[in-house]
C-alpha cells in the first residue's frame, strides 16, 4: 500500500501530545473540586463516579483521530488502466457579423457584446464540442467543432469589430444578414456528427433581408436541433457607423442614411419552433438558463487514450474513525441527555414548514412592514443590506422594493429589484423579474397621469420603452416559472395598455403632422398673396413707365418733323433741295459704277455664287484642302474644335454593383 501525501503524517505526532495534555487536566481538576468543598459536605455536594467511561470514550477518540489522519493521507493499494472517456453535447455559437452589428446602441456596439457572450457561454461547457459560425449575407463555419476551445476562442477573438469595419470583399463574401443561411450551415454540420439533439445559439440583432425563417425553423425542427438566441441592440436603435464618410454614418445603395433597431420576432420564431428560448442580450443569468437548458440534450462519448489510475482505500480508514467518534460520545453522554435530546430531534422534525420558517424571530424591518410602517420599514431594510450578502440580501432588496412601492416610490423600487436579480436562486430570480415588471408599469402610469400637455409627448415615449421593458421581465419570469399565473396576467394587461398607448402616439404625431402640413399651406398662401400685391404694384409703375415713354417719344417726333419741315435760320429752302438732290445723284453714280464691276467678272467664278448665295448673318463653312476628301475635312474641322480631346479621357474602374440592402 502506498500514499498519495504522506507528510500527513507529521500529524500523527499530536496524538502523544493530546494524552499527555489530559492526563495532566484531570489531576488538576481533582485537587480543585477538593479546595471548593469541606470534607463533611463532599458525600452531599459530590456525586463520585467511575472514570472508567471516560478514558475509554477518550481512547476511541484518539483512535479514530488517528484513523482520520491516515484516511487523509490517501492510501492506494495498486493501479488499474482506464480508458479516458469524455461525455459531452455538440454546440454551434453563430455570430452576426453584418454592418448593423456595429450600431452603438449596446456598450461598446452591438457586435462586441455579442463577443463578449460567447466567450461567456464557451466558459459554461468546458467539456463539450463547440464550433463556430459567423455570417451576414452569407454564412461560413469559422472553426468546426471541436473540444479544443482555445482554438475557437482565438476564432471569437478574430471578429474583431474594428477588423470587420475595415472589410474588403474578399474576406467578407456578401453584405446583408441572412439568419436562415446560419441555420441551414447549422444543421449541415450537425448531420456529419451523426449525433441528435444539438443546440445552435445565435447572437444577432434580427436585422434580416432574405426572409426563409420560417423554412428554417421547420428544417431545424425536423433534425432535432434546439435553437437559442439571444437579440442585440434596443427598440430605439442607432445609426449605422461608417468611419469613411464625413459625418460618420453610413448610407445605402441611394445615398439615405440608415438607421437599425433590434428586430426580435425572426429570433423569437426560431427559439419558439425549436422548443429553445430568447432573451434580450446574453444578460447575467442568459448562461445559467443555457445550461439549464441543454442538459436535457443527448450526449456523446469519446474514447481517450489510456492512462494508469490508482485504486484509492481511504475508506478503509475513514468509516472506522466516523464509528469510533460517535461511540466515543455515547459512551460518555448521560442516557437522560441522549433522551432529551433525541426527543427534540424528533419535535423538530414534526414541524410544519411555516413554524420551521419562524423559528428565527422577524427583523424590525418585517415587523415595521407588517405594522403598514413603510418609511422605517425602508430605513431598517437599508441599514441590514449594508451588513448582508448572498440569498439574504436579495430578500432584503426584495423587501426594501416592496415598501417602496407601497410608498410609490417607483424608481427606488425598481432600483432595488433590480439588485436582487443579482441572487443565484432561480425563485428570487423569479420573484424580481415580476416585482420589476410591476414597478416599471406603475412608474410609467403614474408619470402619464401628472403629465401636462407639455410634457406628455416625451413622457408617453418613456413610458412605451418602461413599458416594454416591463413585459421582458414578465417573459424573463415566466422562463423561470412557467406556472406564474399573477405574471401572465399582468403581461396580458400590460401587452394591451402598451398597444393602446402606442396606437395614441401614432395619432397624435399623424395630428401633429397634420397640422404643421395646414400651417405650411397656410404659410405659402399668406407668401402667394404678398406676392401677388407686389406684383399688381410692379404692374402700376411699369405703366406709369410706358405711359411717360410714350409721351417722350411722341415729342421727339414732333420736334423731328419741326426740324425737317422749317428751314432753320439764315438757311435758304431752294438750297436745302440743291444739296438733297445733289446727294441723290452722287449715290446713283456709285451704284451704278458697283453695277458695272460686277458685269466685268466672269460667270462662273465662285465667289459670286457664294456671294449671291448667302444671306445676311448666317455662318459660312471653311474652305477645305484641296488634297483632304470630304470625311477627312469633317474629322479635321471636329478635331479642331473638340477641346475635351486636349486630354486623355480617364476611364472609370467597372465595379460591382451594391446590393440594395447591405448591412
Amino acid at each position: 500500500m502506498s500514499f498519495a501525501y504522506p507528510e500527513v503524517f507529521f500529524l500523527l505526532l499530536l496524538v502523544p501530545l493530546i494524552l499527555v495534555g489530559t492526563i495532566l487536566a484531570s489531576r488538576k481538576r481533582g485537587q480543585a473540586w477538593k479546595k471548593l468543598v469541606a470534607t463533611r459536605l463532599e458525600s452531599i455536594l459530590v456525586r463520585s463516579g467511575s472514570a472508567v467511561p471516560r478514558w475509554i470514550s477518550f481512547a476511541l477518540a484518539l483512535l479514530a483521530f488517528a484513523l482520520l489522519i491516515t484516511a487523509l493521507a490517501a492510501p492506494n493499494a495498486g493501479y488499474e488502466e482506464e480508458n479516458e472517456t469524455i461525455r459531452g453535447r455538440n454546440l454551434l455559437l453563430a455570430i452576426d457579423i453584418s454592418r448593423s452589428m456595429l450600431a452603438d446602441d449596446e456598450s461598446p456596439n452591438r457586435l462586441a457584446a455579442a463577443l463578449a457572450a460567447s466567450l461567456e457561454v464557451l466558459d459554461h461547457f468546458p467539456n463539450d464540442r463547440i464550433g463556430l459560425i459567423a455570417f451576414s449575407g452569407s454564412a461560413f463555419l469559422q472553426a468546426p467543432l471541436t473540444v479544443d476551445h482555445g482554438a475557437v476562442r482565438e476564432s471569437i477573438q478574430q471578429l474583431d469589430p474594428v477588423m470587420l469595419q475595415q472589410l474588403d470583399a474578399d474576406w467578407m463574401p456578401r453584405g446583408g444578414s441572412d439568419v436562415s443561411q446560419a441555420v441551414h450551415l447549422a444543421i449541415d454540420t450537425f448531420k456529419e456528427t451523426g449525433q441528435k439533439n444539438n443546440a445552435l445559439i445565435i447572437f444577432s440583432d434580427g436585422e434580416h433581408h432574405e426572409g426563409g425563417y420560417e423554412e428554417a425553423a421547420e428544417a431545424a425542427a425536423e433534425q432535432g436541433l434546439t435553437i437559442f438566441t439571444a437579440g442585440f441592440g434596443s427598440n430605439e436603435g442607432a445609426f449605422l457607423p461608417d468611419p469613411q464618410q464625413t459625418d460618420g454614418r453610413f448610407r445605402d445603395s441611394k445615398g439615405n442614411l440608415v438607421f437599425s433597431r433590434l428586430n426580435t420576432d425572426g429570433l423569437r420564431l426560431l427559439a419558439r419552433k425549436t422548443d429553445g428560448f430568447y432573451t434580450s442580450g446574453s444578460g447575467r443569468h442568459f448562461a445559467g438558463n443555457l445550461e439549464t437548458a441543454v442538459e436535457r440534450l443527448e450526449r456523446y462519448e469519446l474514447e481517450g487514450r489510456k492512462h494508469r489510475v490508482a485504486i484509492p482505500r481511504f475508506q478503509w480508514f475513514l468509516l472506522p474513525a466516523i464509528v469510533l467518534f460517535i461511540l466515543s460520545m455515547l459512551i460518555n453522554t448521560p442516557w437522560q441527555s441522549l433522551g432529551r435530546a433525541a426527543a427534540v430531534i424528533l419535535a423538530l422534525l414534526c414541524l410544519p414548514q411555516s413554524a420551521k420558517a419562524r423559528l428565527l424571530p422577524p427583523t424590525p424591518a418585517e415587523k415595521a412592514f407588517e405594522r403598514g410602517e413603510f418609511e422605517l420599514a425602508l430605513e431598517h431594510f437599508d441599514v441590514e443590506i449594508v451588513r448582508s450578502s448572498g440569498d439574504r440580501l436579495a430578500r432584503l432588496q426584495l423587501g426594501a422594493g416592496a415598501a417602496a412601492y407601497r410608498l410609490q416610490d417607483f424608481d427606488r423600487a425598481a432600483s432595488a429589484y433590480s439588485a436582487a436579480l443579482l441572487s443565484a436562486d432561480p425563485r428570487l430570480q423569479s420573484d424580481a423579474h415580476y416585482a420589476l415588471g410591476n414597478a416599471l408599469f406603475k412608474r410609467g402610469d403614474h408619470a402619464l397621469q401628472s403629465a401636462d400637455e407639455k410634457t406628455k409627448a416625451s413622457v408617453m415615449k418613456e413610458t412605451i420603452s418602461g413599458w416594454t421593458n416591463a413585459l421582458q421581465h414578465y417573459e424573463d419570469c415566466l422562463q423561470l416559472t412557467p406556472d406564474h399565473q399573477e405574471a401572465k396576467d399582468n403581461h396580458a394587461f400590460v401587452k394591451r395598455r402598451l398597444d393602446e398607448l402606442q396606437q395614441e402616439q401614432q395619432k397624435q404625431k399623424q395630428e401633429q403632422e397634420q397640422e404643421d402640413q395646414e400651417d405650411q399651406q397656410k404659410q405659402d398662401g399668406d407668401q402667394q398673396k404678398d406676392d401677388e400685391e407686389n406684383k399688381d404694384e410692379q404692374g402700376e409703375d411699369g405703366d406709369q413707365q410706358q405711359d411717360q415713354q410714350k409721351d417722350q417719344q411722341k415729342g421727339d417726333q414732333e420736334g423731328a418733323e419741326g426740324e425737317e419741315g422749317e428751314p432753320k435760320d439764315g438757311e435758304n429752302p431752294e438750297d436745302s433741295q440743291g444739296d438733297q438732290s445733289e446727294n441723290e445723284q452722287g449715290k446713283s453714280d456709285r451704284e451704278g459704277q458697283e453695277n458695272q464691276g460686277n458685269q466685268g467678272q466672269p460667270q462662273g467664278d465662285p465667289r459670286n455664287a457664294n456671294d449671291s448665295g448667302k444671306q445676311e448673318g448666317e455662318p459660312q463653312p471653311r474652305e477645305g484642302r484641296p488634297d483632304e476628301t470630304p470625311e477627312e475635312h469633317a474629322r479635321r474641322i471636329l478635331a479642331e474644335n473638340a477641346d475635351f480631346q486636349m486630354t486623355p479621357l480617364m476611364r472609370e474602374p467597372k465595379r460591382s454593383k451594391r446590393p440594395e440592402k447591405d448591412w
